[in-house]
């Protein structure tokens, strides 16, 4: 069954779950208290219908048949749930399109930049703020859900999360309580995501790297030390600038 992305927005105000086609892009709009795994199997029931709109605005768009190839270091592919994409630029209504099937991120740009040259600063800038952007949304509908199952696991509750993108860390934890996460995790397998979910939910209990606090780590995540050599060993390739 064809897998589609979408754009998750959740509010407090909202009673029913919406669907939307826009900028060909899926966007879902619901309660806070609806299940990802509701959404996820009405994504499925209305996919046929979701993928007719998505197929009608980009063919309407007024995207040229061209695109530009743009890895913006030029020397890597950019990963995304821990497989290497490429990525194509290309000139129309502003939004991202994730193809998992043909591991392909499509960046679509104002149409006014279309007069800058392929590999100038100004839409390596663009692609860059564009990627980062469709990173946080997309890490924070994933930890939205992924947190609170895995603070029930572990019995360890944060007061607040939030994404952000850092230079050299892939979460912290302060003394209030209060989680936050860089939006590359976006880059990293979800299994290795998760190992970095349980080692924040565990400085909770334990601000620091003691034996207690790794026994605490394995006790929920056993397989930590694979996520550790999985990031040792990805390391260079874990980012697009």
């Amino acid at each position: 069954m064809m897998y589609l992305e979408y754009q998750l927005v959740r509010s407090n105000r909202r009673k029913t779950v919406a669907l939307q086609v826009k900028n060909a892009q899926v966007i879902v709009r619901a309660p806070d208290y609806v299940d990802v795994e509701y959404i996820d199997n009405l994504i499925r029931l209305k996919s046929a219908w979701l993928t007719k709109k998505l197929s009608q605005q980009q063919s309407s768009s007024n995207v040229p048949p061209q695109c530009l190839n743009n890895n913006f270091s030029c020397d890597k592919p950019l990963y995304i749930d821990g497989v290497a994409h490429n990525v194509v630029v290309c000139f129309g209504r502003q939004s991202v399109i994730h193809d998992k099937k043909e591991k392909l991120l499509r960046i679509f740009i104002a149409l006014k930049y279309r007069q800058y040259e392929t590999n100038s600063a100004i839409i390596n800038e663009k692609v860059k703020s564009a990627i980062e952007q469709w990173f946080k949304v997309s890490m924070y509908d994933y930890l939205s859900h992924r947190i609170p199952m895995l603070s029930e696991t572990t019995l360890l509750h944060a007061k607040s999360f939030k994404v952000r993108k850092y230079k050299a860390r892939w979460g912290s934890c302060n003394n209030r309580g209060e989680l936050s996460f860089n939006c590359l995790l976006k880059m990293l397998p979800l299994w290795v995501v998760d190992y970095v979910i349980v080692h924040e939910l565990c400085h909770l209990k334990h601000m620091n790297h003691s034996t207690k606090f790794w026994q605490l780590v394995e006790q929920y995540n056993p397989q930590f030390k694979l996520a550790k050599a999985w990031l040792k060993q990805n390391q260079a390739s874990l980012s697009w600038h």
